[in-house]
C-alpha cells in the first residue's frame, strides 16, 4: 500500500472512531427519545465503518494513542454542539470526513487500490450513502434554525456585499460621514424590503410548483424564508455601515468598512460552503475576491466623481 493512501485511510479510521464516540455521547445526553435513537444508530454505523477501515489497513494500530485523541476531540465537539446546535455540529464533523474521502479518491486515481482495498472502501461508501446520510438528514430536519440557515447566510452575505459597495463608493466621493451613513441606511432599508419580498415570492412560487408536482415533503415556508432573508440582510448591512455610524470618514472609514466586512464575509462564506458541502477555502477566496473587487470598482468610481465634479461635502 502506498504511504499517502495509507495515511488517508488511517485518518478516516480515526474519524470514524471519533464520530462513534461523539454519537454515542449524544445518544445519552440528548433529550428527545427520537434523536437519542438516531444518535445510537449512527454510533453503531460509525463503529462498523471504523472496523472496515481497520481491516483495509491490515496493520497494527495504537489504540491507546487513538483513545486519547478521541477523548479530547469528543469533548470539544460536544461543547461546539451547545454553541452551534446539533445539526450544524454534525455537518461540520461530516465535512471533515468528506474532505478525506475526496483526498482518498484522488490518491486512488494515482495509485490503483488492491481488490481487497476496493472491496472495503466500497462497503464503507455504500453504507454511508444508504444508511448514514439518511439518518443525518433526519437530524437536520429536526433543527428549525439549520433548515433556514441558507436563507440566513445568503441574506447576510447580500447585505454585506451590496452595502460595502454602496458606502465605499459614497465615502470616496463624499467626506461627510453622516451623509454616507444616511444614504447607506436608506439603501439598507430598501434592500431589506426588496430582498425579503423577493425571497417570499420565490419560495411561494417554488412551493406551488412542488404542490403541483406532488412534492409535499419538500415544501418550504415562504413567510419564514422572507423574514430570515430580510432580517439578516439588514444585519449584514450594519457591518460596512459601522465606521460611518461612529463618524469615521474618508479612506480611513473605507479601510475599516472593508476589514470588518471581509471578516464577516469569511464567516458567512465558510458557513454556506459547509451547508452546501463545498470547499470552505475555495468558497471564502471566491467570495472575498468578488466582493472586494466590486468594492474596488465603486471606490474608483466615487473618487472619479469627486475629482471630476469637484464634490466637497
Amino acid at each position: 500500500m502506498v504511504a499517502g493512501k495509507k495515511t488517508i485511510m488511517k485518518k478516516l479510521y480515526l474519524e470514524e472512531r471519533l464520530h462513534e464516540s461523539v454519537y454515542s455521547s449524544l445518544s445519552k445526553s440528548e433529550r428527545s427519545p427520537e434523536i437519542k435513537k438516531i444518535m445510537a444508530d449512527l454510533a453503531v454505523l460509525e463503529k462498523k465503518h471504523g472496523n472496515l477501515w481497520r481491516d483495509a489497513l491490515n496493520e497494527p494500530i495504537s489504540e491507546e494513542h487513538i483513545r486519547q485523541q478521541i477523548k479530547i476531540k469528543t469533548a470539544m465537539i460536544l461543547a461546539l454542539r451547545h454553541i452551534l446546535g446539533l445539526a450544524f455540529t454534525i455537518k461540520i464533523i461530516e465535512h471533515t470526513e468528506g474532505n478525506l474521502h475526496n483526498a482518498l479518491t484522488s490518491e486512488l486515481k494515482r495509485h490503483k487500490a488492491s481488490k481487497r482495498e476496493e472491496r472495503d472502501i466500497e462497503k464503507v461508501r455504500k453504507s454511508e450513502e444508504e444508511d448514514e446520510d439518511y439518518l443525518e438528514t433526519r437530524i437536520i430536519n429536526f433543527d428549525r434554525f439549520f433548515k433556514n440557515v441558507r436563507d440566513i447566510m445568503f441574506g447576510m452575505n447580500d447585505g454585506l456585499v451590496e452595502l460595502l459597495a454602496v458606502v465605499v463608493g459614497l465615502a470616496a466621493a463624499i467626506e461627510t460621514p453622516s451623509i454616507v451613513f444616511i444614504a447607506g441606511f436608506i439603501v439598507a432599508i430598501a434592500g431589506t424590503l426588496s430582498m425579503g419580498v423577493g425571497a417570499y415570492l420565490s419560495t411561494d412560487y417554488q412551493k406551488k410548483i412542488g404542490d403541483r408536482a406532488g412534492n409535499s415533503s419538500k415544501r418550504a415556508s415562504a413567510l419564514s424564508s422572507g423574514l430570515y432573508v430580510g432580517i439578516f440582510y439588514f444585519i449584514g448591512t450594519l457591518f460596512p455601515l459601522s465606521p460611518f455610524i461612529f463618524g469615521i470618514s474618508g479612506y480611513i472609514g473605507i479601510i475599516i468598512a472593508i476589514i470588518v466586512t471581509a471578516a464577516v464575509l469569511t464567516f458567512t462564506s465558510a458557513t454556506i460552503s459547509l451547508v452546501s458541502d463545498k470547499s470552505v477555502i475555495k468558497g471564502i477566496l471566491k467570495t472575498l475576491v468578488l466582493s472586494l473587487g466590486v468594492a474596488a470598482i465603486t471606490i474608483m468610481l466615487g473618487a472619479y466623481i469627486r475629482g471630476a465634479y469637484h464634490v466637497s461635502i
